[in-house]
């Protein structure tokens, strides 16, 4: 609202968010998820304005105004303006709000998630929400416009573990059956390439049953895309046509692609993890052959040497030197060695070093060198310190920095239980080279799989699926995987089944991540806890003894 709308008579609905008593006239900011509009009200003319409390849901009738110039808001979308008010009318009374409902709230999170309707009233929380809103728009836009189809697949369906335990549903009307949620819309989109569809795609609610873990939740929304007669490259190019499309419609960014690529060895090796932040350097560098004949014993023999060359030697204190070291240990590396740059070399291993050593490892004045030796944890512990190191001195650039992780091991071994599980999904198919080593070394296949990265996230994995039952089945057995479950899909493939393959961003992160935020629960609007809870709805809760009869359960 602008000042040509100024001498307009006008409504204006929405929540008190500021009071002000000010020469006798009160000052109302009163906001809707639109802007905020400050209204002036004479007390005299109007009583009621004595009545008015934060939060109360008001509408108000008067006359829009020209704000004099010296108390015009240039940060407000309708700061040049005011509402003269003749007339106002509470629609709804609000009790004192447990916490102050403004943009740099002071609550802790339990208690916004307790009374989320009120958080969700602030602004930073409705920006969020509206842009996740503006994302799914957009993705919807391109897929359309890329002959894709979008088509819904059930949730309650049968228990098909993919990684995660089912949420279970008991059957009223078949005593002792279940149906599940679905964890994701796997089998039923792969029926659809079976099916004809060719293109499908799907906002698609998916329920996981797993332990607590940081910025997780029991219920997920991804979009769900699958094609057929594709390979790994138009999964690659429509996905990533899909992000600019994102990033220019919803904030106006120009987004280069191709993405970079790099294999599941490259980026553990390079960076420690295979979901890499490239918004800094400092890569993880083998020193093995530097130091072999250094003699030095904690170095000797161990598989793997590796170090990081930090360019503020001030980022580790001592304190957390020794700190580190323990932490290196308890993983069952040799420590934690380093050494520093200045006049001369200082350190646990300034003996180690030479002018030779510094030139080869690029050391300069005031850097600091950082080493692990031991088994391939070396990667995952450095890895860690990087990200540490780089948060600690502020290093992330601005922007977005896309990249493809593929050539993923198809398998991983359980050290616990001496058996095989899929290091993503089952679903994948194995590279055409490595199919030899399915009966004899299952962890040396590599699957056709990728997932996209950005930012040190996550936000896209998928995979060429297999359209052949023999292959399935065998890798079903690989990792004893119960086929039966699996029938719909497995009958399926004999039947003239197509080559497909697909791509599951996912959008919590992806608003997380291109709003800047830190948590997913930022962007959900009735997020759990990192416990699974739900503290508005107070759930998990009891059920009654007659539900529980009516759906054949008994319990302890």
């Amino acid at each position: 609202m602008q000042k040509d709308k100024a001498g307009q008579e006008i409504e204006a609905f929405g929540w008190i968010d500021r009071i002000r008593n000010l020469g006798g006239l009160v000052f109302v900011d009163l906001r809707d998820r639109t802007a905020t509009l400050q209204i002036v009200i004479d007390p005299k003319d109007i009583p009621a304005a004595k009545e008015l409390g934060l939060q109360d849901c008001i509408l108000a009738l008067g006359k829009v105004r020209e704000r004099p110039g010296a108390q015009k808001n240039p940060k407000m979308t309708t700061g040049n303006v005011e509402l003269e008010v003749s007339k106002i009318e509470v629609l709804g009374k609000s009790k004192v709000p447990p916490f102050v409902v403004e943009s740099d709230v002071k609550a802790n999170e339990d208690l916004r998630l307790r009374y989320r309707y009120l958080d969700l009233r602030r602004e930073p929380m409705q920006q969020a929400i509206i842009f996740r809103h503006q994302i799914i728009t957009a993705m919807r836009e391109y897929l359309n416009k890329n002959d894709f189809i979008e088509i819904e697949t059930p949730i309650l369906t049968r228990s098909m573990p993919e990684g995660a335990r089912d949420y279970l549903v008991p059957s009223r009307l078949y005593k002792g059956k279940f149906y599940a949620l679905a964890q994701s819309p796997q089998m039923y989109k792969q029926l659809l390439m079976v099916a004809g569809f060719e293109r499908y795609y799907q906002i698609a609610r998916c329920m996981r049953d797993e332990d607590p873990r940081h910025d997780r939740q029991p219920e997920h929304t991804q979009i769900d895309m699958e094609m057929s007669f594709v390979d790994e490259e138009d999964v690659v190019t429509i996905a990533e046509g899909m992000f600019a499309h994102i990033l220019k419609t919803v904030s106006n960014q120009e987004l280069n692609t191709p993405f970079l690529r790099l294999t599941y060895k490259q980026v553990i090796e390079r960076y420690g993890t295979d979901k890499p932040d490239l918004r800094f350097e400092m890569e993880i560098i083998d020193v093995k052959e530097i130091f072999k004949e250094k003699n030095f014993p904690p170095f000797k023999d161990k598989q793997e040497i590796r170090g990081l060359v930090i360019k503020d030697g001030g980022a580790i204190s001592r304190k957390e030197f020794d700190t580190l070291n323990e932490q290196a240990k308890e993983l069952g590396l040799a420590g934690i060695f380093w050494c520093k740059r200045d006049e001369k070399f200082s350190g646990s291993i300034a003996k180690l070093m030479d002018e030779d050593i510094a030139a080869e490892l690029k050391l300069e004045k005031g850097d600091l060198l950082v080493i692990s030796a031991g088994d391939d944890k070396v990667f995952s512990f450095l890895g860690s310190l990087r990200n540490d190191i780089a948060t600690k001195l502020k290093l992330h650039k601005q922007g977005f920095e896309f990249l493809w992780v593929y050539d993923f091991p198809l398998f991983e071994l359980d050290k616990e239980t001496e058996t095989y599980a899929p290091c993503h999904h089952i679903f994948s198919q194995p590279k055409q080279e490595d199919i030899k080593y399915l009966d004899t070394d299952p962890l040396k296949v590599h699957g056709r799989l990728y997932d996209l990265v950005c930012n040190g996230n996550e936000l896209a994995s998928g995979s060429i699926r297999n359209h052949n039952r023999q292959i399935q089945e065998k890798l079903f057995g690989i990792v004893k995987m119960d086929p039966t479950k699996y029938t719909m899909l497995l009958d399926a493939l004999e039947y003239g089944a197509p080559p497909h393959g697909g791509i599951a961003p996912g959008i919590d992160r992806i608003v997380m991540v291109l709003a800047g935020l830190k948590s997913i629960r930022e962007v959900i609007a009735f997020p759990k806890t990192t416990t699974a809870q739900g503290l508005m709805e107070n759930i998990p809760d009891q059920v009654t003894p007659q539900q529980l009869k009516d759906l054949h359960i008994k319990t302890d």
